[in-house]
């Protein structure tokens, strides 16, 4: 005879993460989905694919619905977390005396540059990588306003990256169904 143990404590994260996904079957699911998607550009430790994934199982002819407005509240939630990167790191060159245009001479490298570029020139390449990857967006968004990339290149760097990566988790788990787990195995 088996022995049946009884279950184990979670922590505080598998819990909140139980408490999203349980909104997928609730009336308000979709005003759940751009809470969590918005929250998500900023501080929130669950991403909002959590939720998408068993609203595009159980509704998949909302699928195009669900990626628009994760995307469009992702898109909002990245620019909050875009001013927390900007803010934070006015606050560190102010509280420190660090100057961005500080000037870098590598004549060696026959590199003769400043910080803030040597920090921007291709963070835009970066962003949207990790917002197609599945990083953290609230990284890229906090770490593109920390280092001081230009904000339309964030926009265009987010646009591009959140609607591939929204589109493509959607439509894999509208056309392989719960199968898709296995190409997206953190869902």
């Amino acid at each position: 005879m088996e022995e049946v143990l009884p279950p184990q404590p979670q922590g505080w994260f598998a819990r909140m993460r139980q408490r999203v996904v349980a909104y997928s079957a609730t009336p308000y699911a979709t005003l759940a989905l751009a809470v969590v998607s918005f929250i998500d550009g900023s501080v929130f430790p669950i991403p909002p694919f959590a939720l998408l994934v068993p609203m595009v199982l159980s509704q998949p002819k909302k699928a195009l619905r669900y990626a628009l407005i994760g995307t469009g509240a992702s898109l909002l939630g990245g620019l909050v977390g875009y001013g927390i990167g900007y803010a934070v790191a006015q606050g560190l060159t102010s509280a420190f005396d660090i100057d961005p245009a500080l000037p870098i001479h590598l004549p060696r490298f026959g590199v003769e540059t400043t910080l803030r570029a040597v920090l921007t020139s291709n963070f835009w390449v970066l962003a949207i990588a990790c917002s197609i990857l599945p990083t953290p967006y609230k990284v890229v968004a906090i770490g593109s306003g920390i280092v001081g990339v230009a904000l339309p290149a964030f926009i265009l760097a987010s646009i591009i990256g959140r609607l591939i990566r929204f589109f493509a988790v959607t439509y894999a788990f509208v056309f392989l169904g719960a199968g898709a787990k296995k190409y997206f195995p953190t869902f």
